[in-house]
């Protein structure tokens, strides 16, 4: 039995780390019962100037890439990507850049109860299939309820205790110099980035416990 952990750095707005972890997942399930994976969700903000109420996807994304029309070309190219790995991105006119500060915080919280995965997996079909603000903390509540945490959990995620926690985790991993997501920390000692296919996924993994069992 190979033992691998893998500490995921990843935001929720990040349409890469959902296509990422979704090809991972296939990678993992490829590899059937010779692996065993501990995972784990580490903060990253992806748009760390967004404020709190978050701002118009449209004009956020549209700065940022340049004009609406490369958006445009660009959130089109994404669609036809996640269609293939089984995921459907929508968007419209009345979309939000949330800041996911306190999207992190109920991350943390969850992993405490070995529910992050969950968690995340949530918050990016919420967000990127149903077009949520997971940047309220009532739509948080709601979907950390519906994971399973409890009231004190939630209550835990919102207090300025755990947003003290994330700013630290977020702190070393910029000391790390990890600037880009999703990024893939494998066994504390490998890192990996990008969405890659499941097929090399799986290769890295492979060769990875390789190395380990040499």
């Amino acid at each position: 039995m190979a033992d691998l952990t893998i500490d995921i750095v990843a935001d929720p707005v990040c349409p890469w780390c959902y296509l990422g972890y979704t090809r991972l997942r296939a990678a993992m399930e490829h590899l059937g019962d010779d692996f065993r994976f501990d995972i784990h969700w580490l903060p990253f903000e992806l748009h760390p100037d967004v404020p709190k109420d978050g701002v118009a996807r449209n004009d956020y994304l549209g700065k940022k890439f340049g004009s609406q029309e490369k958006l445009n070309e660009v959130t089109h190219a994404l669609q036809n990507v996640g269609h293939e790995a089984g995921l459907e991105f929508n968007f419209s006119d009345k979309d939000i850049v949330p800041n996911t500060k306190l999207a992190h915080q109920f991350i943390a919280q969850a992993g405490r109860m070995n529910l992050a995965t969950p968690m995340v997996t949530t918050l990016f079909y919420a967000y990127f299939t149903k077009g949520e603000n997971i940047g309220d903390s009532a739509v948080l509540t709601r979907l950390a309820k519906e994971v399973g945490l409890q009231e004190e959990d939630i209550e835990e995620a919102l207090s300025r205790e755990a947003e003290i926690l994330v700013e630290e985790k977020m702190e070393r991993l910029a000391q790390l110099n990890i600037d880009s997501v999703p990024t893939y920390i494998i066994n504390e000692k490998f890192l990996v980035q990008g969405a890659h296919p499941p097929e090399t996924f799986a290769e890295i993994l492979t060769d990875i416990n390789q190395e380990n069992d040499a």
